[in-house]
């Protein structure tokens, strides 16, 4: 059986996809798979020659719809896709849907829940854990949950390279400026930790500018080389005594390795579906009762309106309250 998989979104609900795709094809042995995504994530499927990848440049040469039609109707024409899953569900991958429902293809998609979402943040339904981006994405491709639970997929990225007891991670970036704990806060841990190692991950000019504005004055820090592919940076971060991210997609990569990862959350909320695969208990967020607004964003997007409360949500978190997750992480590593 061979089975398409559209997910054309953002990086961390592509890597969220990779621990399912590696279930699906051990759950199902005459199943090969397609994923249809950015081309610049390739590198995160190069695992199985049963899993093939057909990259998207979408700023480029598949900037149109009619584009990616061709693409992947030429695709279909060489793999006669059995099944279609389409795991994003936007205006571009319901056009491809279109297509080939007009070729009798059995064709499934995702719930994504965008109701409960909204009514969750806008306070409307009782506040309660949805289910995990991962949990709609087997549910939609029929697999087995519980086997998926009862394996250690945070260990999917696991590599053999040797901890450095010396050197922590530190991913201040999101897409989205009101997901980014405050950059001066950092200072104080850096100092708390004077004898530790920081690497900085930011990327594109943007990001390395404001890294080197907070974080270069500190011998103790570099900043990630930018010519580093995805599968590298895995390397680095399994290397890694702790990492600390924000709500991005480096949380999710993290989260599929060996370390520990500390994720500090502001104006969204890991209720919404999108929590650090089993590093929840390294969470840091103001509390419901201190600020009983939170969550007014799903993503991200801050409405005019929630801008104070975006911002302070971030703000009443202590650099203090870091540094004792973070004491208490190295405290129990085994090269203490």
């Amino acid at each position: 059986m061979n089975v398409l998989i559209i997910r054309l979104s953002a990086l961390g609900d592509v890597i969220l996809l990779r621990p399912v795709v590696e279930l699906l094809i051990q759950q199902n042995h005459h199943v090969n798979v397609w994923i249809l995504s950015n081309e610049k994530y390739q590198e995160l499927y190069n695992f199985s020659e049963r899993v093939k990848f057909i990259g998207l440049d979408t700023k480029g040469k598949h900037k149109s719809i009619n584009s990616i039609i061709s693409l992947v109707d030429k695709m279909d024409q060489i793999h006669n896709f059995d099944r279609i899953y389409d795991l994003h569900d936007v205006i571009r991958s319901k056009i491809i849907k279109g297509f080939f429902k007009i070729k009798k293809k059995t064709i499934h998609t995702l719930n994504k829940g965008r109701k409960q979402k909204r009514k969750l943040i806008d306070h409307k339904i009782p506040f309660e854990k949805l289910p995990h981006t991962i949990e709609r994405y087997v549910d939609c491709l029929s697999i087995d949950f519980k086997e998926l639970k009862g394996k250690e997929i945070n260990k999917v990225f696991h590599s053999n390279e040797k901890q450095d007891d010396n050197l922590i991670g530190i991913a201040p970036f999101a897409a989205h400026e009101s997901k980014m704990w405050p950059l001066k806060n950092y200072a104080t841990i850096i100092r708390y930790f004077s004898s530790k190692s920081f690497i900085i991950f930011a990327f594109g000019e943007k990001e390395v500018e404001l890294a080197k504005k907070h974080f270069y004055e500190f011998d103790n820090c570099r900043i990630i080389e930018q010519d580093k592919t995805i599968t590298q940076q895995i390397q680095i971060i399994n290397k890694l005594q702790l990492i600390i991210s924000m709500d991005s997609a480096n949380m999710h990569l993290s989260s599929l390795t060996k370390t520990p990862v500390i994720s500090i959350w502001g104006p969204t909320h890991h209720y919404t579906g999108f929590g650090p695969l089993f590093n929840s208990e390294h969470i840091i967020e103001v509390s419901r009762d201190q600020l009983p607004c939170r969550p007014c964003s799903v993503y991200g997007k801050i409405k005019r309106k929630d801008l104070k409360c975006a911002t302070l949500s971030m703000e009443l978190i202590q650099p203090e309250t870091v540094i004792n997750k973070m004491s208490d992480i190295l405290s129990k590593s085994p090269l203490q």
